[in-house]
């Protein structure tokens, strides 16, 4: 049974009327915040989508009486618990934030003290809103830190921000946000850092506190998955309005707005447009014993960063790698370009071993090979136009005259949706989606037999997401290029992957095609992976079923690999044998691969 929209049963906890936040400079004012209502009521998780620069993280500000300079809050109401925050006086607010309304915001770097233990950090936290010695608040935030997922949590509380991971930094400031039991949580984008397995734990947690305690949440993400397992209703913000305001089913059944449509839309033309071509039995690409280590500056330890990873890519396949950060997808897809080179390993490219190419006969095989980088504002350079831009390959693999690079620099943009009006732009200005539309068009303009494809949606907001799924499924059909897909979003893999391969720290341990790793995953990370992933279906919550498979703890050191099993400590199948037995990829019946020696054996 789904989950029922909550039914207002008091006064809403928080009821917004027509705010305005107004952005003023010498020359001009804009309104990123621009007539904005909503109610949210207890035990209500509300989700907040739109996409970048359509004022999410404003109007969550705003919320707390608060707008970043040069902007102020130049109209509206906002009631909280029958108070109108915008007429408190600021000794009244200050009270307020953090005690009754706390906020998690995106970059945790930058919102921790660099100087003060997390521990500390959240002791703070909870002081200032309640009566508390030092030995109660390094108590609680030891506490939270636990409630959160951290290992260990008492010596995380004293670590200095700068020795978590990125997501133990997500986790530390969570935990800060809820110290002090808030009544109105404000998470923006608060799970941008964390690893799909960690997510998931998080809003499990999230939404059994809103059960528990009667709070609310106000959930601000671009993600569609984490809206319909965890969303009672959406909020969908487009230029500085709420243009729809509806429960989750009902959103994503028929949603009301053309905005709404579009972002819906996109995604399901991304599902229809994904090749059914399962490539052809020639590999095209073949890695064969890949491995990968970076020596420690002054120690003898390396960072087993790959280790003995084998994969063949055919003509005209796009095969999927997915895993969490740090599991080693990047520097795969780094190594087969001998952008870093090996430890060791064979890498062949069109039957040819490309592992010791000197540097000029790499360089020339770089017009079959390409990739595209994760990040499009670092890929590209800032002060050339897309003209130059997209001349560079050119130059280097086809030389001719600047007008006919100039021509086929605008068949490249039209390849990828763009108007060629656009090359005498810079980067700068520019959108995500633009500028990664054109490190794709970069890394087409030579024809290429295979690209690397690096996490290439993972900035976008969900209609830019959506719209290049598509375009790369088009591409891919159209082209019949090769694609080494790396992501964390296991719903693109599958619209546009024939195979998949699943990394867990430097290692493969399950591969074979998407419909069996997606339908019936047999490697227990595979099936944890799967079981976290949150897809965009609500007629399937996780908040209402019970969690198939789960992790505990966290992922051990590439520095010191387990002696046996990777994933020993975390699985709850393992054994003796498990922890002391390294493990090797064995071919099942089915034809998938297979790093689980009790799976092979139909001991699991």
């Amino acid at each position: 049974m789904n989950t029922p929209v909550n039914t207002p049963l008091s006064a809403p906890l928080i009821e917004v009327r027509d705010l305005q936040v107004t952005y003023r400079t010498d020359k001009v004012a804009t309104r990123p915040v621009d007539g904005v209502s909503f109610a949210i009521n207890p035990r209500e998780v509300v989700g907040l989508i739109g996409d970048a620069g359509s004022g999410k993280s404003t109007t969550a500000l705003a919320l707390l009486g608060l707008a970043r300079p040069p902007g102020r809050i130049t109209g509206g109401q906002i009631r909280f618990d029958g108070r109108d925050l915008l007429t408190l006086p600021d000794t009244d607010l200050r009270d307020i934030r953090g005690r009754d309304i706390g906020i998690i915001v995106q970059n945790p770097r930058a919102s921790l003290n660099p100087m003060l233990r997390v521990g500390r950090q959240i002791g703070f936290a909870y002081q200032a809103h309640n009566p508390a010695t030092e030995a109660e608040a390094r108590k609680q935030a030891v506490e939270m830190l636990r409630m959160v997922g951290i290992n260990d949590p008492e010596r995380r509380a004293e670590a200095f921000a700068h020795e978590l991971s990125g997501g133990m930094a997500q986790r530390a400031l969570i935990a800060m946000a809820l110290s002090s039991r808030p009544k109105l949580l404000i998470a923006d984008e608060p799970t941008s850092g964390l690893d799909v397995t960690i997510q998931a734990q998080f809003l499990d947690q999230m939404w059994q506190t809103v059960q528990e305690t009667g709070s609310a949440i106000l959930l601000i993400t671009q993600e569609l998955g984490v809206i319909a397992n965890y969303c009672d209703r959406v909020l969908v913000l487009h230029d500085g309005r709420i243009v729809e305001d509806a429960p989750v089913r009902q959103f994503f059944d028929a949603p009301a707005h053309p905005y709404s449509q579009e972002v819906l839309g996109l995604r399901r033309s991304a599902d229809a447009a994904a090749p059914v071509r399962e490539g052809t039995a020639a590999p095209l690409v073949t890695l064969d014993a890949l491995t990968k280590h970076f020596p420690l500056r002054g120690s003898d330890k390396v960072v087993q960063a790959v280790d003995k990873v084998t994969l063949t890519i055919g003509k005209g396949e796009a095969v999927g790698l997915v895993g969490e950060s740090g599991s080693g997808k990047t520097t795969v897809g780094r190594c087969l370009l001998q952008l870093v080179p090996p430890t060791s390993g064979r890498i062949a490219f069109a039957g040819s071993d490309i592992t010791a190419l000197p540097p000029t006969e790499m360089r020339a095989l770089r017009e079959k090979m390409q990739i595209v980088f994760q990040d499009p504002f670092d890929s590209l350079n800032p002060r050339w136009t897309l003209a130059q831009i997209l001349a560079e390959p050119l130059k280097i693999h086809a030389p001719a005259s600047a007008a006919a690079h100039r021509t086929r620099a605008a068949e490249a943009l039209r390849l990828v949706d763009l108007d060629p009006a656009l090359l005498d732009r810079r980067p700068r200005g520019l959108g995500a989606s633009t500028l990664q539309r054109v490190n794709i068009a970069r890394a087409l303009i030579l024809n290429p037999e295979f690209v690397v494809l690096d996490e290439p949606t993972s900035v976008l907001a969900p209609r830019a997401r959506t719209s290049l799924i598509g375009l790369l499924a088009r591409l891919q059909a159209e082209l019949g290029i090769s694609f080494l897909f790396i992501s964390h979003d296991l719903t693109t893999v599958r619209y546009l992957c024939q195979r998949v391969a699943v990394m867990y720290l430097g290692q493969i341990v399950e591969q074979g095609t998407v419909e069996q790793v997606f339908n019936n995953p047999r490697h227990p990370y595979s099936q944890a992976l799967l079981s976290a992933h949150l897809f965009p279906d609500p007629t399937w919550r996780r908040v209402d079923h019970p969690v198939r498979e789960a992790l505990q703890g966290e992922i051990p050191s590439p520095i010191d690999v387990p002696k046996g099993c990777y994933l020993a400590s975390r699985c709850p199948h393992a054994v003796d044998a498990c922890r002391a037995v390294p493990q090797v990829l064995e071919p099942l019946a089915d034809g998938r691969n297979l790093r689980c020696a009790r799976v092979v054996k139909g001991e699991v």
